[in-house]
Order: C-alpha cells, then structure tokens, then sequence
C-alpha cells in the first residue's frame, strides 16, 4: 500500500473515514429509534411549516419522523463530517507535508510537484467518493435495521450532493495549501466557509430581496433544490464539481509558482501569505502576533494564536449579526413556533425561536459556539503531546529538567486559556448582537452561557489530549475529541424526546453545555462544575499515560 503517493494517502484515511462514516450511520440509527413513536404527530404538523423553513433544514412537507431525522442527518452532520474530512485531506496535500517536514523526502523522488499534488487530489476523490458511498449504505441499512422505510427519499442523490460539497471544500483547502504553504490557513478558512456557507444558504432566503445573496455559496448548490426529496440536481452538481476542478487547476499553477518549504513551515497562521504579499504583512502580523517562547503554556497558545483570532472574529461577528437578523425574522420565527407542538420543540432543544434568547440559543449557541471553540480545542488538545511527538520536537522538551506532569500541565493550561479567549468573544460578540437589535438580552446570562460554552470547549480539549497522551498519535487524538463531541450532540439532542432515554441524555457534555438554556435562565454553577470537573480528570488521566508510555521519536 506504500507503493504509491495515491495508495499511501488513501491507506492513512481509511481509518478516518471509517470512523466518520460509522459515525454517521449510527447517528442516523439511533435518531430514528427515538423518533420512531412520533411519526403520526411530526406528520400532523410538517405540513404546516413555513415553505421557506423547510426548505432551509430540507424537510419534506410530508415529512415524518425518518424524513426529518435523514433530512438533518443528510444535509448537516454528513456534509460536515466528510467535508472535514475532505478539508484535512486537501489541507495536508501540501501544507502538511511542509509541516511535517517530509515535503523534501516526498520531491526527493523522480516526480514532479504536479504528480505528486494529483496524486493527492485522486486519493480525497476516492475517499469522498467511498465515503458517500458508505454514508448512502449505511443510512438505508441503518433505517431498515429499526423497522422504518426510505420510501419516497432519495438517499442516494443525497449522497451525491454530499459528494459534491465534500470535494469542492477538500478541492479549497487544496488550492489553500498549495499556494501558501500554511496548513493553518488552508484548513481554517475552508471550515469557516463551510459553517458561513451553511448559515448563509440555510437563512438569506427568508429575507425579502436577498435571495439571490444564497447563490454567492456553495451550501446553495449543495441542498437548496432538496435532492432528498427531489431527487439529483445536475446544474447545482455541476457549478460545485466545476468550481472544484478550477480550484485544483489553481492548486497546480500555485504550487509551481511558490518556493517549497522542509522545515521551516509551522503553524503560524498566514505566514505564507505574509511573505509572499508583502502589502498585507501589517494585517497578517496583527493576527499572528509573534512567536512567544515564555514557558510552555505561553509558546503552546502561541503557536495556535493565528486559528484562535481567527475563531474568536468569527464567533464574535456572527453573534453580532443575529441580532439585527432577528428582527427582520421574528414574524415568520412567531409563525413557525405558533405551530410547532411540545413533542416536536423538545427536537429543537425545547426553546422558544421567536424570543431573542431562543434565537441566540438555537442559531448560535447550539452548533457555531460549540463548533468553533471546540475545533480550536481538540486541535490544540491532539497537538500537545502526540504533535509534538509527531514533530519530533518532544525529546527536545524533555531534554530540558522539566518533568512529564509539567509538560501536560502547562499544555492543558494553554487549551483552559484558548477557551477562555473565545468563550469571551462568544460574550462581547452576543452582548453587541443584543445591544445593536436592541434585544435587551440579560448580560449576566450571556456571561453564564458564554461560561458554560468556555467550559465546554476545555473539556473537549483536554479529551483530545487524554487521546494523544494515550497513543502519541494526532489523528487519533483528534478523533477521540471530535467522536465525542459528534455522539455527545446526537445523545443530548434527541434522548430527551424519548421517555425512555432522557435520563441518559446526562451522559453527553452537551447536556451540561446547554441543558438549562443559560440564556433563558442564567447559568448554571453544577453543569459548570462538572465539565471543568471532567476536564480536570482528563488531564489527571493524561499525566498518567503519559508518564508511563515510551515516547515515539
């Protein structure tokens, strides 16, 4: 399998993919299951929905419950757990390789720069591709398995349109990677247009004269037509696969244009960018500061200081859109509400939309807060130990008379400071949201939802370094944050609805995230507690791991 640079790549991401598509094909099961007693009731009332409202969240206006459950399933969780991994694919195409230092070992050989960036672009096709493949298998199997039916859904155009985001968003990063160099940059902007697109395309159409504003993304092309209920749509699929193949077109004139880095690349955010342009130097400065070298929490924060600013503007401009988006919503957000019954606002997290609170709870602090801070996290988390492992920079750290116990300390001090920073961006940016639409939003519960939210994103980071202490592997420990973040969101978001299973909905960290809707009702000091708590004991755990297993070099 070590033959090729094709069979190489595809071998490292089959591990990967399998766990993504598993993932969502669990998912799907165990939502179905849960919502198997509501179909009669979720029937009675789909129909009744805004137009503009089912067709953002893909629903059929037939919709019952395993329509509902493949609509969310198909046009949310699947792109964005094959998109990333399309995105990781495309970012470590060539970025990585300079990262990592093997870029030189890799040209070394008789291939050209352009072989070696198509043989990259072959392999993400054909993992996106299989994993499509998998995720339309696996939803079919996964429905049949708990008694339901796909009759009337088009599950596999659905995967062809997942196909079709995926690559486009791997074929971004690629096209990132190979004209900067900066794995940070390519990996960081292709997520943040994958969360904005989603935003953008779900919601530009509910206003009146900006909705041609949606076809400017490419979530637009991905779900705007329904394929789950209407079937492909070729033009939709051929704008995403055509911008895709420019992008990889620019990918090869970018990286025949750029000196190549061995070494001498880290993850400095933009720092590509600010060589090669001087014109923007000011600004890129400005957000990756300078390297610090203080102590290890001080140089770890450092180094993902670029990702952070980045995810703290983010959050902090999203939050202060949606106050002024509120008031131009809340008639059809009062019309939507006035309609939806208990059983089905417990699917929504039980809040109230056409309130200002609901509406921050639902569209902001539901998945954007909880998605940024934790992918900032578990980044940081899986590189602490298992990156610098990887890096091969550990036994230049334990050289030095520091113990292990500090080494982890230090590093799980930089991830409680990263969600710090942006559990306040989350605050100031939700506090100006409230003030510019003049929401009159409590400010003391912004703080205890921000806190909350701040909590939240040191406990998946100090998992995700619990992972690398255990296996002094990065992609594994990245795994091991994002899985339980991604089971945690299904557990708290649909056990609740089942009599049967609330209870264990206490097992998921997003229960202690936003079970008491802290926007509504202030924060709450024991959920608090318990995921500080837990974050606590991952890094007690992480200590002891890594002071018992041998160090890779």
């Amino acid at each position: 399998m070590l033959a090729t640079i094709y069979s190489k790549t595809v071998r490292e991401r089959t591990f990967g993919l399998l766990i993504g598509v598993m993932s969502v094909s669990a998912m799907v099961a165990l939502a179905v299951w849960v919502y198997s007693d509501l179909d009669q009731v979720i029937a009675e009332f789909a129909a009744s929905f805004p137009e503009a409202y089912l067709s953002a969240m893909g629903i059929s206006v037939d919709g019952t419950g395993t329509s509902i459950v493949l609509g969310e399933m198909l046009n949310l969780i699947a792109p964005m757990v094959l998109g990333g991994l399309a995105i990781s694919i495309g970012t470590s195409a060539i970025a990585g390789e300079e990262r990592d230092n093997t870029i030189g070992l890799l040209l070394s050989n008789p291939k050209s720069r352009t072989t070696v960036l198509l043989a990259k672009m072959r392999a993400m096709l054909a993992v996106v591709a299989v994993g499509s493949m998998l995720i339309w298998l696996g939803s079919v199997a996964s429905v049949a398995l708990v008694g339901s039916n796909t009759v009337g859904l088009s599950i596999g155009a659905m995967s062809v349109h997942v196909f079709a985001i995926s690559l486009f968003f791997g074929s971004l990063a690629l096209f990132i990677g190979a004209w900067t160099g900066n794995a940070g940059a390519a990996s960081g902007a292709s997520a943040g247009l994958l969360i904005f697109s989603f935003l953008a395309a779900g919601f530009l159409p509910l206003l009146q004269g900006w909705e041609n504003v949606a076809k400017v993304f490419p979530w637009y092309y991905f779900n705007s037509s329904q394929p789950l209920q209407n079937g492909l749509k070729p033009g939709h699929l051929a704008v995403l696969v055509g911008v895709s193949a420019l992008l990889i077109g620019g990918a090869v004139v970018g990286i025949n244009r750029r000196d190549l880095r061995s070494g001498g690349v880290d993850g400095n955010l933009l720092e590509r960018l600010l060589q090669n342009h001087p014109r923007v130097a000011a600004y890129a400065e400005k957000i990756t500061g300078k390297a610090q070298v203080a102590n290890i929490a001080i140089k770890t924060l450092s180094d993902h200081q670029g990702g952070g600013t980045i995810a703290a503007a983010a959050i902090f401009y999203t939050a202060l859109i949606m106050g002024p988006f509120f008031n131009a919503l809340k008639g059809v957000l009062s019309d939507l509400m006035s309609v939806m019954p208990e059983g089905l606002l417990a699917i929504v997290g039980s809040v109230d939309m056409s309130t200002p609170a609901g509406w921050f709870h639902g569209e902001l602090f539901s998945m954007v807060v909880p998605g940024a801070i934790g992918a900032i996290t578990i980044m940081m988390g899986a590189r602490a130990l298992a990156g610098e492992e990887r890096t091969q920079t550990m036994d230049l750290l334990l050289v030095n008379p520091i113990k292990r116990s500090r080494v982890v300390a230090e590093k799980s001090v930089a991830i409680l400071g990263m969600a710090f920073l942006l559990g306040f961006a989350t605050f100031a940016g939700t506090a100006a949201g409230s003030l510019l639409g003049g929401l009159d939003i409590s400010m003391l519960n912004i703080a205890g939802a921000s806190s909350q939210a701040f909590a939240f994103g040191f406990f998946l980071g100090a998992m995700a370094l619990l992972g690398g202490a255990m296996t002094g592997n990065a992609k594994a420990a990245a795994y091991v944050g994002i899985g339980v973040g991604l089971v945690g969101f299904v557990i708290a978001s649909y056990f609740p609805v089942s009599a049967n299973l609330a209870e264990w909905a206490r097992v998921s960290p997003f229960y202690y995230y936003a079970q008491n809707q802290p926007l509504s009702n202030g924060i709450s000091w024991t959920n608090l507690g318990v995921l500080l708590g837990a974050g606590v004991l991952a890094v007690a755990a992480s200590v002891l791991f890594f002071e018992r297993r041998d160090i890779r070099n």
